[in-house]
């Protein structure tokens, strides 16, 4: 069943994918906190924005928001009942959140991640042909009673879930594919590179980063004091943008 297969088999590549959110996470909190941003950086978050057509300060924020939530959706278990999941709206806030950190932190993940984010859209893709025919009718029926119960179509927001990732994957290519982005997708290998160095190095984020920790998980944990410093960094930011706004 796909529901298995992508939270059970392929959980490993959801934790290796995680692996270059926290760096991408570190190369942002970096360019926040450092006092002598690098050209290489900047340069580089310079050409995102322009690809995407956005300022910096929103490519920013927008990065930095997808990749909370990406790691937030990996982090979060979903429970799968005869390939249905048990919790429809928990089951389809993953999945949008994980398609947000992917459109968001495209130009930044690896090779690798994106392979299998490709591999990962085209298997939703051809499983979502169950929600047709007889089968769909069983979902739908089977969604019925918790349809009514919580006033909202449920086999509709489950079928629909399936195409979030899809859609993020295919717009993301369609992005980099329409402008030349080989410069863009060197430089952001060499910074994830960097990033993923850094457990091996001396941290560079202290001290709002002091506990790389062994997993996602540990670091979330440990590091309540970044997290928190993070936010108050957004809503800063976010702030003086609302000001010059006005």
């Amino acid at each position: 069943m796909l529901n298995e297969i992508i939270w059970e088999l392929e959980k490993d590549q959801f934790n290796e994918t995680a692996l270059d959110v926290n760096s991408i996470k570190q190369i942002l909190e970096s360019h926040l906190t450092s006092n002598g941003i690098e050209d290489e950086i900047s340069e580089f978050f310079r050409e995102v924005a322009a690809l995407k057509g956005k300022s910096v300060d929103d490519t920013l924020l927008e990065m930095i928001a997808g990749s909370q939530k990406y790691i937030e959706a990996v982090n979060t278990p979903v429970e799968i009942k005869d390939d249905i999941p048990t919790n429809v709206n928990k089951y389809a806030d993953k999945l949008e959140k994980i398609s947000v950190g992917i459109e968001s932190c495209w130009d930044i993940f690896s090779q690798e991640s994106h392979q299998f984010f490709i591999n990962l859209a085209w298997d939703l893709c051809r499983a979502s042909s169950k929600f047709y025919g007889w089968r769909g009718l069983l979902i739908r029926l089977r969604l019925l009673f918790l349809s009514i119960q919580q006033k909202e179509d449920l086999f509709k927001k489950y079928k629909d879930s399936f195409l979030f990732i899809p859609k993020a994957v295919d717009r993301a290519i369609e992005l980099r594919g329409s402008k030349p982005t080989v410069r863009l997708q060197a430089t952001a290998q060499s910074l994830l590179k960097r990033a993923k160095g850094m457990n091996t190095a001396q941290e560079t984020l202290l001290p709002y980063l002091r506990h790389l920790g062994r997993d996602e998980e540990e670091q979330l944990e440990k590091n309540q004091a970044a997290i928190a410093w993070a936010k108050a960094r957004l809503e800063e930011i976010q702030s003086k943008r609302k000001g010059q706004n006005l």
